[in-house]
């Protein structure tokens, strides 16, 4: 499950197709957004704005789900990814909307469904390691990265940048002229 099919919630789409992911769903509360995760490899989209993610998730997997990403970072949103957990799965926190927002845990239930919570911070990731990885598969056609880029634009307009990522009608803006 990925929260947010921004630029990030895109990337962990390709990440999980590329890693054998049998069911990939992606829930958004932009139409433009979810057909973009479907372009990258979703499998299954859900507007929230028009369904329970929680229940139209366990008609996918009515067990819940291994893996949930939250790119959103929203209390309502990184409660409903820990509710749509399987036994022994992982809600992964990624994405901050605001740096005091906290999370209600039911330990019971958490120790019960051995389910974890784990942040996730710069893609917890090993430069040395990874960024060699990353653009093999890029150069193997694997990694699509070119499509991430819904817009170039020039240093002076960095605030109209800002103002299209924030409409959700983009997925990513590269300021290329500087």
């Amino acid at each position: 499950m990925i929260f947010g099919a921004g630029g990030v919630g895109l990337n962990a789409v390709s990440g999980a197709r590329i890693a054998g992911a049998s069911r990939i769903v992606v829930i958004d509360i932009q139409p433009a957004r979810l057909q973009a995760a479907q372009h990258f490899g979703a499998t299954d989209i859900i507007d929230s704005t028009k369904n329970d993610p929680v229940e139209a998730v366990r008609t996918f997997l009515p067990r819940g789900a291994d893996h949930v990403f939250d790119f959103v970072g929203m209390k309502a949103v990184a409660e409903q990814g820990l509710s749509m957990l399987a036994l022994g799965g992982g809600l992964y926190l990624v994405g901050v909307s605001e740096p005091e927002v906290g999370i209600d845990l039911n330990i019971f239930n958490t120790i019960g469904g051995q389910r974890r919570v784990q942040g996730v911070n710069i893609g917890s990731t090993n430069f040395k390691r990874d960024i060699p990885m990353y653009a093999n598969l890029y150069l193997q056609g694997r990694l699509n990265l070119d499509e991430l880029v819904s817009k170039r634009i020039d240093l002076r307009d960095v605030n109209d940048g800002y103002a299209a990522l924030r409409e959700g009608a983009i997925n990513r803006v590269v300021v290329t002229s500087f």
